[in-house]
């Protein structure tokens, strides 16, 4: 201990000798100081082993606390040594880690942080803690940091599910008003049992014995249902065994003479009127002449604007006879009765009801749904806030038809309008938007309306349009702004007067 003592005071002396030989001028004279007072200092006595035999217990206990005494120095003394020598030795290079004062100061410093972020509370004694409480209180601090966290990724994941849910239900919700117009068949009210099932029996009767109204419908459509299943097997059966076409009323049953009709004269009509429009259209072009619906305040129900009088006079007219030759309306009694057994007829000379042009735009309409395509909660609110409906896709023909025939039929059918009014709105409107071909032609490739209410000698079924088609083109590249409601201007006015 003795020896031990002695090198570890010599080695001191030595660190403190080379700090003296490397410090400044300044800082050498409190160095030598330094130096002086560790040297006086002497080793370190070694610890007695025994305490030896005293006369009396208290001179005993006074021995035991000057050896305790004692040995807190000499472990003071060591530790400031030790740490010495191991600054000493790092220096040197001769020893590779940190000296332990120096990692224990930065340890100290790391724990102190954590203790702050955490918010542990460690007013006790670290002491008097066991590893095991010590391990807990580090844990509760870390829970109270990590939870909350956690609790915000899992509302995040439940805000992001509901906004997933929410755009299925618009989906939905949009489906179902896009298929509101269909009627469905079979339909049928499921009651709930009390043990959770459910039977589902049709709603065919309400209380006691009487039918109310929907029931009585529901029937009448499943026997019109029945009917028309019964007739197509028989119309199946004519044609296997006497070569009726289907879907078609046989040419004995029209007039003779009707089947020699020339359409020339209405294609010639047509170019003329064609002709004088595009003329006008070109010398208000020319003159800068706008037609706007303020101009046309003073003007009464025909209208004294030239150009708009020739479009709707004559334009509109043209095009409304050369669609109509040939054109009937089909009648349901015949499509159900007589076309099974139409061959077998001898004879059959009443004429088939003629039908307006107009109206084969309007059946194009219901059969293309249209009122539930205006109608969908998208283009009501895009109408409501003025924005596009299409996310920047232009529009289609059909869609644009659709919404024109709509727009004619809010418009003039509250007022009774004739067919020919609505008919001249949707002519202007079309030529307003450049349209006019393409709507036309719409009407035309739509086969199923051709097959059904054009008969086989028509302008429509022979030539499909084409030549009237090319003649309307040659207004496509003209632009119009012609008033769509002239024809309910008037009335419009008298109902807001009131």
């Amino acid at each position: 201990g003795a020896l031990l003592a002695l090198a570890s005071h010599f080695a001191q002396v030595q660190f403190r000798l080379r700090q003296v030989a490397r410090a400044g001028p300044a800082e050498q004279q409190r160095l030598l100081r330094d130096l002086e007072d560790f040297a006086f200092r002497g080793c370190p006595a070694p610890l007695a082993h025994g305490l030896g035999d005293g006369p009396g217990e208290q001179e005993k206990q006074e021995r035991i606390e000057v050896q305790k005494e004692k040995q807190r120095e000499l472990i003071l003394q060591l530790k400031t040594q030790l740490d010495d020598l191991e600054t000493f030795a790092y220096q040197e290079g001769s020893y590779d880690s940190l000296p332990q004062s120096v990692v224990m100061e930065r340890q100290r410093m790391i724990i102190d942080e954590l203790i702050k972020k955490l918010d542990m509370d460690l007013s006790e004694d670290i002491a008097t803690l066991s590893p095991e409480e010590l391990r807990q209180r580090v844990d509760a601090a870390i829970a109270q940091i990590v939870n909350p966290a956690r609790v915000k990724e899992q509302l995040v994941e439940q805000l992001k599910t509901q906004i997933r849910d929410l755009e299925m239900f618009i989906n939905f919700i949009q489906d179902e008003v896009g298929s509101s117009g269909k009627a469905e068949d079979g339909h049928c009210e499921c009651a709930g049992r009390k043990d959770g099932g459910g039977s589902c029996k049709p709603n065919t009767r309400s209380s006691g014995n009487r039918v109310n109204p929907e029931d009585a419908r529901k029937m009448r459509e499943t026997g019109l249902h029945l009917m028309r299943r019964m007739l197509a097997v028989l119309q199946i059966f004519a044609v296997s065994q006497f070569g009726c076409a289907t879907g078609q009323i046989p040419r004995t049953l029209w007039q003779k003479d009707q089947a020699s009709k020339d359409y020339s004269p209405l294609i010639k009509k047509l170019e003329l009127s064609v002709d004088r429009v595009r003329q006008l259209a070109l010398k208000h072009q020319q003159e800068d002449h706008v037609i706007s619906s303020s101009d046309l305040q003073d003007i009464p129900l025909g209208g004294r604007d030239e150009l708009t009088l020739a479009v709707r006079k004559e334009l509109t007219i043209a095009l409304r006879d050369l669609m109509a030759h040939g054109l009937y309306a089909s009648s349901q009694g015949m499509s159900l009765v007589l076309a099974p057994i139409a061959c077998l007829i001898p004879a059959f000379t009443s004429s088939p009801q003629t039908m307006h042009p107009w109206e084969l735009f309007v059946k194009y309409y219901n059969t293309k749904n249209g009122q539930a395509f205006v109608e969908s909660p998208a283009r009501k609110l895009s109408q409501s806030f003025a924005l596009p409906v299409t996310g920047g896709v232009a529009i289609t023909p059909k869609q644009s038809l659709l919404t024109a025939i709509h727009t004619v039929l809010t418009e003039h059918d509250p007022f009774k309008r004739s067919a020919d009014s609505e008919l001249k709105a949707l002519v202007c409107m079309a030529l307003n938007e450049q349209r006019l071909v393409s709507w036309v032609n719409l009407i035309c490739k739509s086969g199923a309306l051709v097959q059904s209410h054009y008969q086989p000698w028509s302008y429509m079924a022979n030539t499909g349009f084409e030549s009237a088609l090319n003649i309307l083109s040659r207004l496509s590249n003209l632009k119009f702004n012609l008033p769509v409601d002239l024809a309910v201007r008037q009335l419009k006015n008298i109902k807001d007067a009131f």
